[in-house]
């Protein structure tokens, strides 16, 4: 499954600078501060679901194998590393690390600053398990923190 993710990635995806992407996330806060989060939210949760639905049809996976397929594109891509466990059926923890929108933030966030990321979650999630869910930032790399791991309740 590995190579027709990287397949996918490199055909539907652009190249963009790490460290420029982090840079323009940190003015994005610095400008706007948190209360631009459930617009990022939003806008994460738009793209999540839009990449799930290309692997799904790409790949013709679903479920929890969108689920792997979500994870290695994530790492394809080159946004970080992601780790996925299923607490039971009705949560799960997504473990980021290397994060590349927090990782070169020069100044630490009181709060959890990953909304769009969050967001990113919730709307792959959603189409692969066909169900609501709920995502929340428990740790945040941002704050200090070594992962930024995001809780997902669903239903």
């Amino acid at each position: 499954m590995k190579e027709a993710v990287e397949e996918v990635v490199r055909e539907s995806s652009v190249l963009i600078d790490k460290e420029g992407l982090s840079n323009l996330y940190e003015s994005v806060l610095k400008i706007a501060g948190f209360g631009l989060g459930g617009i990022l939210y939003t806008a994460g949760k738009k793209a999540g679901n839009k990449g799930a639905v290309l692997l799904k049809d790409r790949l013709g996976v679903k479920g929890r194998d969108l689920i792997e397929a979500m994870v290695l594109a994530f790492e394809v891509g080159n946004w970080g590393k992601m780790k996925v466990e299923g607490v039971n059926e009705e949560l799960y923890r997504v473990t980021v690390t290397e994060n590349v929108l927090v990782s070169s933030l020069e100044k630490r966030r009181k709060k959890p600053v990953c909304h769009p990321l969050a967001g990113y979650i919730a709307g792959f999630f959603e189409l692969a398990l066909e169900d609501k869910v709920q995502v929340k930032e428990q740790q945040c790399m941002g704050k200090g923190d070594s992962a930024c791991v995001f809780e997902v309740k669903v239903g």
